[in-house]
């Protein structure tokens, strides 16, 4: 890049996560046998930053009462092996498990600065933790505001407006639709859905132009 090599058209730096952010779950094996201590990745290592990332925990037994929440971070499948950070704890309504749910946004900021955020999805009760390097130098307020403007980064990508009307527009079509025209448009949906659940920006908004086009083209050909 020095010596401005003609073979080198065009680079772009970056800022990424060095390392995976995530959190422990129980996973459901064979018979019905439940099994604790796995590693459930949020935050990607290399993920371009600023980014936030959202992931839907369920309760995994019946009468359960609190959700625990650990901050973990670390490559390994198993959350045992991996740096504990902090944990967040949550009341949840007692019922069967799986029926209560919690959405879990980790943040991360280019200052080193980790932000964990649990909602339970029935009550709204939330809570958040902000775990900072020891290198940061900034304030607590300081803190807050970069948290703050990173509010977009927040919203998941099923809530952006754009993408949910995309979304109702397939829906629409789909409804309007029958036989193979209609199993086409689910096909194209779910796909686009699956990508936004997996919300890396760049992927959604080429997603969201393929559907787009697929629609349009739909829409004249058939409607």
């Amino acid at each position: 890049m020095k010596e401005r090599n003609e073979a080198v058209k065009e680079i772009i730096l970056t800022d990424v996560c060095p390392f995976t952010l995530g959190t422990e779950v129980v996973v459901s094996r064979g018979g019905g046998v439940k099994e604790g201590g796995h590693y459930l990745p949020i935050i990607e290592r290399n993920s371009v930053i600023p980014v936030s990332r959202t992931e839907r925990l369920y309760t995994a037994e019946d009468n359960q009462d609190m959700i625990r929440v650990k901050i973990l971070q670390g490559e390994s499948r198993f959350a045992r092996n991996n740096v504990y950070l902090g944990d967040i704890e949550l009341v949840v309504p007692i019922g069967p498990a799986g029926k209560e749910a919690v959405d879990v946004t980790y943040t991360y900021d280019v200052n080193s600065i980790l932000e964990v955020e649990v909602k339970v999805l029935s009550t709204k009760l939330s809570k958040r933790i902000v775990i900072k390097n020891d290198d940061v130098d900034m304030t607590d307020e300081e803190i807050d505001e970069r948290l703050a403007s990173l509010a977009e980064l927040k919203i998941h990508p099923r809530e952006k407006e754009e993408n949910k009307l995309l979304l109702l527009r397939g829906d629409r079509m789909y409804e309007e639709a029958t036989g193979d025209i209609r199993n086409i448009i689910e096909m194209h949906l779910n796909n686009f859905e699956q990508i936004l659940d997996k919300q890396n920006p760049a992927d959604i908004e080429n997603a969201r132009e393929e559907l787009k086009e697929f629609l349009d083209s739909i829409d004249e050909d058939i409607f």
